[in-house]
């Protein structure tokens, strides 16, 4: 049985987002308002986002939702909104904004102001006044945002996804609640080598070249976070930082990795539609998440054996 594919049919369109590729609208189908994206010719963001959700789900993160969905000639993904009503989501930035002095929130990479500790400091600041994501309770590790953002960073990692920018992660108002959470994670249409073709996928899992391997490639990704010394962090060094800050709550979720079969794993691949993506991106993707598995089960032995 393949993931459905939505056909979005009447609906309200609320609101044009940046591009033409996403909008917001209200769907009569169930009464609920949904953003739906389109992903970029040639790439295959559209199941990188289905497949990354679904991964998050094995290592019980809360994560948006998304299915599959065309709109007239366009395929895409459509996501229901997870702000509540007469509530809003605060980008990190417009929280980085009061605490850093002049931080650049118009730009979106390369920003030399934005550093992992920081955020992470200022996550363990509010966690007595920012509680977990609406309908997540956490487990007797995870107990407060500081522990929940360490696996959003390991999940980056895994599914080698560079594109946790300040707008990539927020707070959640919920104005009839008058509380504040953490939101769940969203927004991974970068990750799982979605945008490599599928000669440089066959050829990269083929090579005999050690520089040109899977291993190679995952290995140069780079985190939107700078690290202390004004230099890039690359996703796994983001992890690497934010599990030293906070022991417990990476090896939870390392461990929470360790835990899932390979055979879960390839059949969320197996479900998405033959036409949606092809055989050498589905062995691309499994093996890119088998390679940053064993960094991350690396990672984490030397910071315990250092302790």
């Amino acid at each position: 049985m393949t993931f459905p594919v939505i056909t979005i049919k009447s609906y309200d369109k609320l609101e044009q987002l940046g591009t033409k590729s996403k909008f917001w609208f209200y769907d009569d189908s169930d009464n609920v308002i949904k953003l739906f994206k389109i992903g970029r010719p040639g790439t295959g963001e559209n199941w990188s986002e289905k497949a990354s959700s679904e991964l998050a789900k094995l290592l019980g993160l809360p994560c948006a939702s998304y299915e599959f969905a065309v709109w007239e000639d366009a395929q895409g993904v459509v996501s229901p909104i997870f702000v509540p009503e007469n509530g809003r989501l605060i980008h990190g930035n417009e929280l980085l904004a009061k605490i850093v002095d002049h931080y650049p929130t118009t730009k979106s990479y390369k920003i030399r102001e934005y550093k992992l500790t920081t955020v992470l400091a200022s996550l363990k600041a509010l966690k007595n006044n920012v509680s977990l994501p609406i309908g997540y309770y956490g487990s007797d590790t995870i107990k407060n945002v500081s522990d929940l953002f360490v696996g959003y960073l390991m999940f980056d990692c895994w599914i080698s996804n560079p594109d946790r920018h300040h707008e990539n992660w927020g707070l959640v108002f919920d104005g009839e609640q008058k509380s504040v959470h953490l939101a769940p994670t969203y927004d991974h249409a970068s990750g799982l080598g979605c945008r490599v073709s599928d000669e440089e996928c066959n050829k990269r899992l083929t090579t005999k070249d050690t520089r040109y391997s899977v291993s190679a490639f995952v290995a140069r990704t780079k985190s939107a976070f700078f690290g202390q010394g004004m230099k890039q962090l690359k996703i796994i060094g983001a992890f690497e930082v934010a599990a030293k800050f906070n022991k417990l709550a990476g090896n939870y979720w390392v461990e929470q990795l360790n835990n899932i079969e390979t055979e879960n794993i390839v059949q969320i691949f197996h479900k998405i539609p033959n036409h949606l993506i092809s055989k050498s991106s589905i062995n691309f993707a499994v093996k890119m998440l088998h390679e940053n598995k064993n960094r991350l089960l690396e990672t984490i032995g030397h910071i315990n054996n250092d302790s």
